[in-house]
């Protein structure tokens, strides 16, 4: 460092020893497991889903398929792997662009929703989620709003933080009338992590 120069960050080649060596020390601390979850019901509503979607949507983008991240407490994920997400775990974390279940575009915005376990460990999980037609969003909203005034129960699939670069996609549980869609939004993956630093 030059004299007078109180920090100098420099990058170090992945090819050199200490480079790996704390690449080594990181990856130890991580452990991870990745699970795919295969529920015949929940794919078989999710297909029927996502085709009744695209026939609906045909001329205005289809079903909306797109990988997003949903992070949540360890105890709620054997009854989103048994049942899917539903209305009984909308909500927990705020409603800021309406009643629903919240999906993110980058898991870093969802790893702060997967609180720890007693263990420390960590769960999110990896969808696939029909988005359809979406509008903008907003806190008191309980259903989408309608796709035009003409037709005021052709509702719009799901409703976004903002519209030309979503973020957040909220879907799933709009209503208290359980509809068919309900089960058959979302095809997982789970994560889950557990960050140890006392190794």
């Amino acid at each position: 460092m030059a004299t007078g120069e109180n920090l100098k960050v420099v990058t170090l080649q992945p090819s050199s020893p200490e480079y790996q060596t704390v690449e080594k020390a990181f990856k130890q601390t991580v452990t991870q497991t990745i699970e795919r979850l295969q529920n015949v019901h929940l794919l078989r509503a999710y297909q029927a889903q996502k085709k009744n979607m695209s026939d609906k949507n045909v001329h205005c983008g289809g079903a909306g398929e797109k990988l997003l991240y949903h992070g949540t407490a360890k105890n709620n994920c054997i009854p989103i792997m048994k049942n899917g997400f539903n209305r009984s775990f909308a909500g927990c974390n705020g409603t800021s662009y309406g009643n629903g279940t919240y999906f993110a575009v980058n898991a870093s915005l969802s790893v702060g929703y997967s609180s720890p376990a007693h263990d420390g460990s960590r769960s999110m999980f990896v969808v696939r989620v029909l988005t359809g037609v979406y509008d903008a969003g907003h806190k008191s909203m309980k259903v989408p709003p309608p796709r035009s005034y003409q037709q005021p129960h052709d509702l719009y699939d799901s409703v976004v933080d903002q519209i030309h670069q979503p973020d957040l996609y909220v879907v799933d549980v709009f209503s208290t009338v359980q509809r068919p869609q309900n089960l058959g939004m979302c095809v997982c993956v789970c994560l889950r992590w557990q960050l140890d630093f006392d190794q």
